[in-house]
């Protein structure tokens, strides 16, 4: 099968070939389409090109010593004090959440880690975009839940325009995984919840051009992030060897061609050169040989003046650490905007630009929480949700409490527990 086009192939025959067109949806940045080209015979949607996107991100990430605070500071901004449950009380015109809490649900919440899974979650979300949660009960039907990593969690083949399934392979990300290895897990059913002793939900938002797996804004900072990767690796190799060519060397072409008068041989002479030039090489780069100096013995003519030796000429360096750090500045300033946190919470604009005063602080944290988090919430709720219906907690709102900074005076401990009551 050949592809001609992004929709189009052309399936070659002895006799008769054909013309496949594509008329279903499909993800057109992690090229899900692969499906109906070489890796036709894949029992699951491949999450990338290479269907290792969550391997790339995390290797990416790994290098860098901005984003995985970013991505933890957004997680903290998002679940503030933690979880609770609300019912919501309406009086007049106004709505309001008052807290809510019983043994049942108590002990649900310890026997589900609920505080454990949440962290999770989030914590796949702001990486990932993507969370897959799964469904467990027990015997007496009380619905758990726990994440499944992204790195073995795939979408199975979707069915009638339908995922029946998803599969669990530790090899996901390694050469399209060892497909003996999956484990198939049913979809969670909605309309029939307990169908299925464990089930997957997977939450995402839906971004366009991606019908099955979203990406986090902060992968649009990607070039950014290797460009702030590079920095502290030039400067490592710099120290180590020398920023730029500190000296020019000259001496005579001759110089090695005769040993004790008599000539040698051309692959001789290039071994001297060779063996030379590592010595020279040794001697002036490198974290030790720093304000080294070099003796070099010469001969007089017999006018009195030196025959041509070795010449070590300094070279002047023009390296600014200024445009270093300005890129680094840049880049810090680009990867926080794409990760979706305000700068002054990133800590990437320093000095009297920051506006980090102790109430601008409070303002901007206030703004996060309030401004910046109500769609991932609602996202990440789903399945506290479904489990609350499931439990017969119809009524019953789970919502995260957020964390208001105020003045010791008001508070000894800087700050309090609110809620947002539009969750």
């Amino acid at each position: 099968m050949e592809q001609i086009a992004d929709n189009a192939f052309i399936i070659p025959s002895d006799k008769n070939g054909a013309v496949l067109q594509l008329v279903d949806g499909r993800d057109q940045v992690f090229g899900s389409g692969l499906l109906l080209s070489q890796q036709a015979g894949l029992d699951h949607i491949p999450w990338g090109a290479q269907d290792n996107q969550p391997n790339r991100m995390a290797k990416l990430l790994e290098q860098n010593n901005q984003v995985r605070p970013l991505l933890e500071a957004t997680r903290d901004m998002i679940y503030g004090s933690g979880i609770g449950f609300f019912t919501k009380v309406i009086e007049g015109k106004t709505t309001h959440l008052e807290p809510y809490e019983d043994n049942k649900l108590t002990d649900w919440v310890y026997q589900t880690e609920l505080a454990r899974y949440a962290i999770a979650a989030i914590n796949e979300r702001v990486t990932n975009a993507n969370h897959f949660t799964r469904f467990e009960f027990t015997p007496d039907g009380l619905p758990l839940l726990s994440i499944s990593d992204g790195f073995t969690t795939r979408i199975g083949k979707p069915v009638s325009n339908k995922v029946p399934c998803y599969l669990q392979n530790p090899t996901f990300g390694e050469s399209w995984g060892q497909r003996e290895r999956s484990e198939t897990i049913a979809a969670f059913d909605r309309v029939n919840p307990t169908k299925n002793v464990v089930s997957i939900y997977h939450s995402r938002e839906h971004i366009s051009g991606n019908p099955f797996y979203a990406f986090p804004s902060w992968w649009c900072s990607r070039d950014w992030i290797e460009v702030a990767n590079l920095i502290p690796l030039f400067h490592k190799s710099g120290l180590q060897n020398g920023y730029n060519i500190k000296y020019v060397i000259k001496m005579p072409k001759d110089y090695f061609d005769k040993e004790g008068g008599k000539d040698l041989e051309p692959k001789a002479i290039q071994k001297k050169w060779a063996q030379f030039g590592e010595n020279l090489k040794n001697w002036l780069s490198g974290v030790d040989n720093v304000n080294k100096s070099l003796l070099v013995r010469y001969l007089r003519g017999d006018d009195g003046k030196s025959m041509d030796s070795i010449d070590v000429v300094p070279l002047k360096n023009e390296m600014s650490d200024d445009a270093y750090n300005k890129v680094w500045e840049m880049a810090n300033i680009s990867i926080t905007n794409a990760v979706g946190i305000l700068p002054v919470l990133g800590g990437v604009t320093p000095g009297s630009k920051s506006g980090d005063s102790g109430s601008q602080v409070r303002t901007v944290a206030d703004y996060q929480q309030h401004f910046r988090t109500p769609v991932q919430r609602q996202i990440l709720l789903e399945p506290i949700q479904m489990a609350l219906r499931i439990m017969g907690y119809k009524t019953i709102v789970p919502a995260f409490k957020e964390v208001q900074l105020t003045t010791l005076d008001t508070n000894p401990t800087g700050k309090q527990a609110v809620i947002n009551h539009n969750q």
